[in-house]
């Protein structure tokens, strides 16, 4: 990414701060837990649905919904707020008509408890819509899934009552991350999978679309960096800012793995709700994460 990662000291135990996780033993929440868990800077608590992870430093709280009653009348001073489902379906129903208020339902109970808290939200890149290039934080989004559509929905209701409250707000917009426990039907999983099976060909789309893809790990240190600096940044791009295409990308990835596996290009067709270019602009992100603040 070319980006320098500056970490804040660690603060005494007496002031460290509280935060919760959500979505904690998903992809992403796994990787962020483990970058908190080494800062001895945060009394970590994460919620999980199913099955917690075996993370040190991290305190697991068992929830069905994040309307569960275990997590009103508590107090953190962070909110990182990554759970969401339905991803596998990005124009299901609940995108919508259940999980926007399910999660401003949580935010507002935790503010009730700290006015002041900061809190940290995955949004996603879709929100710029149909769009070719280089996105900035600074266009207007036109959500045209109902995935994006309702985190737009939510990030609007945040803003209407941040009139009111003191808290501060990071809104993220995280492009295309890749990694190690990735969904089974992501691309870096797929690939991974047939290399592992040892597959002759590797079935995929022409490859010439250009994305904007960063691992996972770095996501980790950046989303650690941004919470040590605790300040409302308001949207922030979550990406490398440099465009790749799909089938240099995977071409890396095969060299990495030392695999003779063939590239079956042209197979598969992309989804009709991607452009063909689409990718960051880090410009911002750059500038928050290279500043000793």
């Amino acid at each position: 990414m070319g980006l320098q990662i500056y970490y804040l000291p660690t603060t005494s135990k007496n002031n460290l701060k509280k935060i919760l996780v959500t979505g904690g033993t998903g992809f992403i929440g796994r990787n962020i837990l483990e970058e908190l868990s080494n800062s001895k800077k945060y009394l970590i608590y994460s919620t999980y649905r199913k099955k917690k992870l075996r993370i040190k430093n991290v305190k697991w709280i068992k929830i069905k919904t994040l309307k569960s009653n275990i997590l009103k009348n508590k107090t953190y001073d962070i909110l990182l707020d990554l759970a969401w489902y339905d991803l596998h379906n990005y124009n299901s129903l609940s995108h919508i008509s259940l999980q926007v208020d399910e999660h401003f339902e949580l935010y507002k109970n935790l503010l009730k408890s700290n006015d002041d808290m900061s809190l940290y939200i995955f949004g996603t890149s879709l929100e710029y819509g149909f769009r070719e290039g280089k996105l900035s934080e600074k266009f207007l989004p036109k959500p045209h899934v109902n995935y994006s559509k309702g985190k737009n929905m939510l990030r609007k209701k945040l803003i209407e009552i941040k009139k009111k409250k003191n808290f501060k707000l990071t809104w993220l917009r995280p492009f295309y991350i890749y990694g190690e426990n990735q969904q089974k039907r992501t691309l870096y999983s797929q690939f991974r999978k047939a290399v592992k099976n040892k597959y002759k060909k590797f079935k995929m789309s022409k490859g010439d679309q250009k994305r904007d893809y960063i691992n996972v790990k770095d996501v980790a240190k950046i989303l650690l960096n941004l919470m040590n600096k605790n300040l409302d940044f308001g949207i922030i791009n979550i990406c490398s800012g440099k465009p790749i295409k799909v089938i240099d990308l995977v071409k890396y990835w095969k060299k990495k793995l030392n695999s003779k596996i063939i590239l079956d290009s042209g197979q598969l067709s992309i989804p009709n709700y991607e452009p063909y270019i689409f990718y960051g602009d880090n410009k911002k992100l750059k500038k928050i994460i290279n500043e000793k603040i």
